[in-house]
Parts: C-alpha cells; sequence; structure tokens
C-alpha cells in the first residue's frame, strides 16, 4: 500500500556511501534498497561488517519533524521501550538535509514484519502492553507540540457527505465501479445515521501525547515477540481511544474483512489500563471515535480516481469494511467496555 506514497529518491550508492563519510565518518560498503514504508529506506553494512538503516524522509517532513521524533524516541529508550538507536553524527547532531530531505542514520534492527491481522493473542496483548507503557512515558516527556485537537471532535457530517457525493460524480465505469459506488453510497448512509446520535459529551475523552501511528505495521519482531517500535514521526496530542480501536484493529488474527473480536477487544483495552488511564467517556465512544474518523476520510478512493492506485483502493475498501462492522456494533462494544472494564 504505501509504497505507492514513495517519493523518487536522488540517492544511489556512490552518493549513500559519500554522505555517511562525510556525516558519520563511516566507512560503508555495501548498499542495499528496502521497499518498505513511506521513506526511502537502505540497508548498509560497513568494512567491519556493522549494518546500519539509512532513511531518506519524504520531503513533506521538515527536519524539525525528524529531530522531533528522534527526541522521543532517545527518551522512550532510556525508558527502556524498545526503540531504534540512531547514530550521533560527527557534529553531534542525529540528521541531515540533502536535496531537500532529511536523512537520518541507525542501528540496524533485526527481524521482520507481520502482516495485518496476522497477530496471535498473545501478540495481540503485547502491542496493548507497549501502548500502555508509551503512553504513561510519554506523560513526563518535555515536548513543545501545542495541544490542538478541536477536529477530532467535529461532527459536521454534512460535508462529508458532500465530499462523497462529489466523488461518486466522479466514478467511471470500470472493474471497480460497482463495488465503489456501493461503498460511497453506503458511507453516505452511516453518516447520515451517525447525525441521528448526540455527541454533545464527544469532547470529555481523554487526551493523551502518544505516538500517532501506532500499529502492528510499525512493529519489527524478532521470535514472535517485538524487538522494536519504529516511526514516531506522527506522534502528537490525540484522543487515545482511538490509537487503542486502531491498533487493535490491525492486529489480532481473528479480525477478519473489517470484522472485530469483542472478547479479545476487551482483553486489549484491560491490559492497556495496567499501564495507562482511561474515562468513562473512553469507553462509552471508542468505537464511535474510529467510525467518525473512517467516514470522515475518503483515502483509498480519491487516491485511486485521480491516479489508478488499486492498492490504495483495496486499504480504503478494507476501512469501509470496518465501518459496516462499528455502525451496527458500536453500541454493543459500549456498552460491554463499561460494564466489564472498572475505571
Amino acid at each position: 500500500m504505501v509504497n505507492d506514497m514513495l517519493e523518487k529518491s536522488l540517492l544511489n550508492k556512490k552518493i549513500i556511501i559519500k554522505l555517511v563519510k562525510e556525516n558519520y565518518d563511516i566507512n560503508i560498503c555495501r548498499v542495499n534498497k528496502i521497499n518498505r514504508g513511506s521513506a526511502n529506506i537502505y540497508k548498509l553494512i560497513d568494512k567491519e561488517d556493522n549494518t546500519y538503516i539509512l532513511k531518506e524522509f519524504q520531503s513533506k517532513y521538515s527536519q524539525d519533524d525528524i529531530n522531533k521524533e528522534i527526541n522521543i524516541i532517545n527518551y522512550l529508550r532510556n525508558k527502556k521501550i524498545k526503540v531504534p538507536e540512531y547514530i550521533r553524527m560527527s557534529n553531534g547532531s542525529y540528521s541531515f538535509v540533502n536535496q531537500n530531505k532529511t536523512i537520518t542514520l541507525q542501528k540496524y534492527i533485526d527481524g521482520y514484519v507481520l502482516e495485518k491481522n496476522r497477530g496471535t493473542f498473545e501478540q495481540t496483548l503485547e502491542s496493548a502492553e507497549y501502548l500502555g507503557k508509551i503512553v504513561y512515558e510519554l506523560e513526563s516527556y518535555k515536548y513543545k507540540d501545542k495541544c490542538n485537537v478541536d477536529g477530532w471532535f467535529k461532527t459536521d457530517f454534512d460535508s462529508s457527505i458532500k465530499m462523497y457525493q462529489d466523488l461518486i460524480l466522479k466514478v467511471e465505469k470500470n472493474e471497480f465501479y460497482d463495488e465503489i459506488m456501493v461503498d460511497l453510497n453506503e458511507k453516505i448512509k452511516m453518516l447520515e445515521k451517525l447525525k441521528q446520535i448526540d455527541f454533545s459529551d464527544l469532547n470529555k475523552m481523554s487526551i493523551k501525547y502518544t505516538h500517532g501511528d501506532y500499529s502492528v505495521m510499525q512493529f519489527i519482531y524478532l521470535d514472535g515477540k517485538i524487538n522494536a517500535i519504529i516511526d514516531f514521526v506522527s506522534a502528537t496530542y490525540m484522543p487515545i481511544a482511538w490509537e487503542i480501536i486502531r491498533s487493535y484493529s490491525y492486529i489480532y488474527y481473528k479480525n477478519k474483512n473489517g470484522k472485530f473480536d469483542l472478547d479479545g477487544f476487551i482483553s486489549y483495552v484491560k491490559k492497556y489500563l495496567e499501564y495507562s488511564g482511561l474515562n468513562k467517556y473512553d469507553l462509552k465512544y471508542m468505537s464511535y471515535i474510529y467510525l467518525i474518523q473512517l467516514l470522515k476520510s475518503s483515502f483509498g478512493y480519491k487516491q485511486y480516481l485521480d491516479n489508478g492506485s488499486t492498492d490504495l483502493l483495496k486499504f480504503g475498501m478494507y476501512r469501509t469494511n470496518v465501518c459496516r462492522f462499528l455502525i451496527n456494533n458500536a453500541s454493543t462494544i459500549s456498552e460491554r467496555l463499561l460494564e466489564e472494564i472498572e475505571i
């Protein structure tokens, strides 16, 4: 999916060897491209057989953005959270800019990545545990971000309905025509249904500083356990309930085609609560905040209609399946969380 969003890199083996020597005084002899994530990633090996990862970030991320991520990771590393280890440059910095793109170097992390919805029950609970630990530790982190979360609680569903109506006008006859039309029209119906629900106390949900994109796609596993959690570039304030339910939806093997295993979800929330807190509004609206954000986003469909990306379209269709499940089960999820979890 994410490979469709990669920006073309101007780096090659010769340039990388030169940049690493100039900035880190490390003599690289082997360079291999890794096709993963939205950054351009290279595996490097030096003359002493030490292995590194060089990342060239998309130009939309400033050096300040990347340095913020590095500072968070260094902080969490000192708190014994399993995160990458960045290499300090010769001038003491951790990043540099080349051709308007920020570049970092870190120690290579041995392991592999799980595909979505392949995690065991034990791996699912491990995800909840690390999320709880990260949120707890970041409560003491001295960050400079401002807490601006108004967009999370906006329930102007009419603008989202108009967005889908406009997209429908752009759909042309092709192999996905029928599926796209069904999905877009159904998302409009779901938004109309949400308009009938009272969300006046939605803004009482807990706002926490967190990873921002926490999911199984950001875990590197070794021997079946998390060896590192990566990509904190989206770290920010947000309703922590969203990060909890979203991360659960992507990891557990029993969550198929957008449907959730509710018993597993109760266990996931309970495991998180062993390390960090929630309030009753988090439990009440956890399923709704995820549903609202998914319905307000046309991600996947818009990209397909603009540039023909079938991978992103399929991801958008998966998210619509999540919406179908949540629109029919959100109230049940809320009731079970409030009944089975003591706050």
